[in-house]
């Protein structure tokens, strides 16, 4: 009864702050690293696309300032006859980044490029990629397109998800002011990609669907507990996605988000039920399922199994975070689609076996 009248409280909070809320959709596409921006503050871009003859790809450029600004970089290929590159080196000095990416038309086209040093990798033990060959030079450019508008995931996410979340928290004191602390801006975008990469005297080219992804604000890696994210594409055009994210202010039930593409448009997912364990056990699950529930009454039973996982990972003065990004096959609702399978994990289990 008490979870239910804070639930009924929050619901009010929300509308009233959806109904005011104002987000310029043109003015969050330039966004740019802030100039006084410290080492807490991040801005990041992320690409990722995946046809279903096999063929994949995800970037990602996280820019951090402080006085010694950074770059952190995500690179990972796979092709259609198995052979995949990941970048060597995760951060670089912010002027010297390897990964460039520039708005060319607010909401309708960005260009991307990646042009430094990777590895050829395999998958081996639990699906980790690892070294199967020598440093070489890659060049990778690409432009994404789209005529989806944004997921703002504040504006967007449904209001039952975040009451739910916050409602079966202990509203101790400083609750309120900790969850404004580690707000960030995120929206995710679904589109179309054509590109290509150059390593290793070959050259593989792309032409599929794609998602993009800008999240700009605080972030501290080790204060994340964990991370489900089953995103994809299907055979029939459309887009899914489905999170499931553990602060340590919403970590009794996690704040669930996503959604089904219906046309051009997002219909919101009112639940995701992923099996416990993907949670619990500290590595990426290599397959499974889970079930999802949206706005518009559908359901899907989504099945998913990984080829390749690129690891990351993340430390500061707190911890650390790992990051698992698997590219994967799926099906839902029996539908072939293909994207990504990510789970992340901080580093101290404490954090997360318990849930």
């Amino acid at each position: 009864m008490k979870r239910m009248f804070k639930k009924a409280i929050i619901k009010r909070v929300m509308k009233k702050r959806k109904a005011s809320q104002n987000f310029d959709e043109v003015k969050s596409e330039l966004h740019q690293l802030p100039i006084d921006a410290d080492e807490t503050i991040n801005n990041s871009y992320y690409y990722a696309s995946h046809d279903l003859e096999g063929n994949a790809f995800i970037m990602r450029l996280g820019q951090r300032g402080g006085e010694q600004p950074i770059s952190e970089i995500w690179f990972g290929f796979v092709s259609k006859e198995g052979r995949a590159y990941m970048n060597s080196q995760l951060i670089y000095p912010l002027d010297e980044s390897p990964v460039k990416t520039e708005c060319i038309e607010p909401l309708r086209r960005w260009t991307f490029s990646f042009k430094g040093k990777v590895v050829p990798v395999e998958a081996g033990e639990d699906k980790i990629a690892i070294k199967c060959g020598e440093e070489i030079e890659a060049e990778f450019e690409g432009e994404f397109t789209s005529d989806y508008g944004l997921f703002e995931f504040s504006r967007d996410t449904h209001i039952n998800a975040y009451s739910t979340a916050i409602a079966a928290q202990k509203w101790h004191k400083g609750f309120s002011e900790e969850l404004k602390k580690n707000h960030q801006t995120r929206i995710e975008q679904a589109g179309h990609a054509k590109c290509t990469l150059k390593v290793d005297d070959k050259e593989y080219s792309m032409d599929a669907p794609a998602l993009r992804d800008q999240a700009y604000g605080r972030r501290i890696w080790s204060y994340m507990d964990h991370y489900s994210w089953l995103v994809g594409n299907l055979e029939d055009g459309r887009a899914f996605n489905t999170v499931l994210v553990l602060y340590p202010t919403i970590n009794v039930v996690g704040l669930k988000t996503g959604y089904i593409t219906c046309g051009k448009e997002y219909v919101n997912l009112l639940d995701v039920d992923y099996p416990k364990h993907f949670i619990t056990a500290g590595k990426a699950p290599l397959k499974g399922n889970a079930q999802a529930a949206f706005s518009d009454k559908s359901k899907a039973e989504i099945e998913f199994e990984t080829k390749i996982i690129f690891p990351y990972q993340f430390n500061d003065n707190e911890g650390g975070f790992n990051v698992y990004e698997g590219i994967t096959t799926y099906t839902f609702n029996g539908l072939k689609g293909a994207g990504i399978a990510e789970f992340s994990y901080n580093t101290d289990k404490k954090r997360y076996e318990n849930f």
